[in-house]
């Protein structure tokens, strides 16, 4: 099977771009890179100032982002903010179909912000992923290869 890896490095525009060795492949697609080693213990996700390198699987339902962490297999919610529409926009352009999941890897931090499932008086909060930076995205469709 065959496995695109899509990488849009410090760019805010997936055009129509091509790659002089491969016209009819997207210059943004790319070999897989080798995962970094763990940032932070695995059951350690918690709201954090520092941002790390994170590579999940990522999949969009609606208008809903989600990401769900490899070595934790924790799932939250994507923020819609810092280069979360890069991260959609390439999603949108390589999922097979509606709600697929795609393996990601983006830089980025957890953040809590107010639940958006609960009226603003009930004070909820949640951890949410904060991408500050889309790396790369693959065909994958789980963690098992990273």
């Amino acid at each position: 099977m065959l496995s695109a890896v899509v990488t849009l490095s410090g760019c805010s525009y997936v055009g129509n771009l091509r790659m002089p060795s491969m016209p009819s492949m997207p210059s943004w697609i790319s070999a897989p890179k080798a995962a970094p080693a763990p940032a932070v213990a695995p059951a350690a996700l918690q709201a954090t100032e520092r941002t790390e390198t994170w590579q999940g699987i990522y999949r969009q339902n609606a208008e809903t982002g989600r990401f769900t962490e490899c070595r934790t297999g924790a799932e939250m919610p994507v923020a819609q903010s810092g280069d979360s529409a890069l991260l959609e926009s390439a999603y949108l352009a390589s999922r097979s179909a509606p709600g697929a999941p795609l393996w990601v890897e983006v830089q980025g931090r957890w953040v809590q912000r107010a639940r958006t499932d609960m009226p603003p008086s009930a004070n909820a909060k949640e951890l949410v992923l904060l991408v500050e930076r889309f790396v790369s995205m693959s065909s994958q469709t789980s963690c098992a290869a990273w």
